[in-house]
């Protein structure tokens, strides 16, 4: 169930731009597996602050056993980890060392578990002999998502199965809840005790999550008739909910919003009426293309048999590939001028998507 959808940042460089969209195709991919799943909460750019240091965790997932730290890389070209767990990436057709997000993901579990233990009293339940549960035994894990588009060198003396392409993240963590709900079982033979919410638990987290998320560069609009969120509902400690019923609480309209990257509910088709580009909402939408191979923005589409990206700087091609992140559904390219626009017939949307240069 996606509790916190991706907020729209406006990125000002090519590096910010290529993240933003790495975060946002796996929003994607995490919306179309989980949004209909009451077991597994999904978090998108959570930011939380403490003591004047901040953590942003690209996506977060709270299940009743624990909770995934998902860190998304965009890469284009390659990654190489070696045996010490050092990591260099191809760029500029030389090899580049980078930081490990897989420790920088860990870093972030550690500021996140000590965030709620401050509030452990509040959020977690005390045992029938009125013993207090704490948040340290609570196991975070995570997972690194790499662009499709990018290619893994694993070392040799390690699969490393944290470390996975964007499309695969939604099995792995699957496959991370299953494990943990087969150690519950009943049949389990380990003397190993899981660690588990309850279903109030779970949700009084969620909803304190929700409610100190402290965004950064984000695009604040006046028009409430978008909503950003899908709001926790309110419960006592005595209450006992579902979580199902989070999934049925409106917005609170009274608070302003920030743009999404999808919307909530995709609009119907009028066969009535060609496709329009929406008004209000200004997003140019042509500076996230870049050159699959140099990270370069001075592109120009081209046609031969379909239409294609050709860098003006390198002189390589890149395909286009337009996914709506309404529906999912292929979009088409359109041509007016110097202008391209990306419309989905399903969702009777078009946008502008780049404009090429005069010269």
């Amino acid at each position: 169930m996606i509790i916190k959808e991706l907020d729209h940042i406006e990125a000002t460089d090519k590096f910010g731009q290529a993240g933003y969209h790495a975060e946002s195709q796996l929003a994607f991919y995490l919306k179309r597996e989980f949004k209909d799943d009451p077991q597994i909460l999904v978090f998108n750019n959570l930011r939380l602050e403490k003591d004047g240091d901040a953590c942003q965790i690209d996506h977060l997932l709270l299940h009743r056993y624990g909770m995934v730290i998902i860190e998304s890389k965009s890469v284009t070209t390659r990654v190489e980890v070696n045996e010490l767990g050092e990591w260099k990436r191809w760029f500029n057709n030389a090899w580049q060392g980078m930081p490990s997000p897989i420790l920088q993901a860990q870093r972030q579990g550690k500021f996140l578990k000590d965030y709620l233990e401050d509030h452990v009293g509040d959020l977690l339940n005390k045992t029938i002999i009125g013993r207090q549960v704490h948040f340290t035994r609570m196991p975070i894990n995570v997972l690194v998502a790499i662009s499709d588009s990018g290619i893994i060198n694993r070392p040799k003396n390690d699969k490393l199965d944290i470390v996975c392409k964007a499309d695969q993240v939604s099995v792995r963590v699957q496959a991370l809840v299953a494990d943990y709900r087969k150690k519950d079982s009943l049949f389990n033979l380990s003397l190993e005790i899981p660690y588990d919410l309850a279903k109030d638990e779970v949700l009084r987290i969620s909803q304190f999550l929700l409610a100190q998320h402290r965004p950064t560069k984000a695009r604040v609009v006046k028009d409430d008739s978008a909503p950003i969120f899908s709001n926790v509902p309110q419960t006592s400690v005595g209450s006992d909910p579902t979580l199902k019923s989070i999934a049925k609480v409106k917005p609170d309209l009274s608070r302003k919003k920030i743009i999404s990257t999808t919307s909530e509910l995709p609009q119907k088709a009028d066969i009535n009426h060609k496709p329009v580009v929406k008004s209000g909402v200004k997003i140019n939408l042509s500076s996230q293309n870049i050159c699959a191979h140099c990270q370069s923005s001075n592109l120009s589409i081209l046609y031969v048999h379909s239409y294609f990206f050709k860098c003006n700087d390198c002189d390589k091609n890149t395909a286009i590939k337009n996914i709506c992140s309404s529906c999912g559904d292929r979009e088409k390219l359109r041509k007016s001028g110097l202008q391209f626009f990306t419309e989905c017939g399903k969702c009777s949307t078009s946008r502008l998507f780049h404009t090429n240069s005069s010269t």
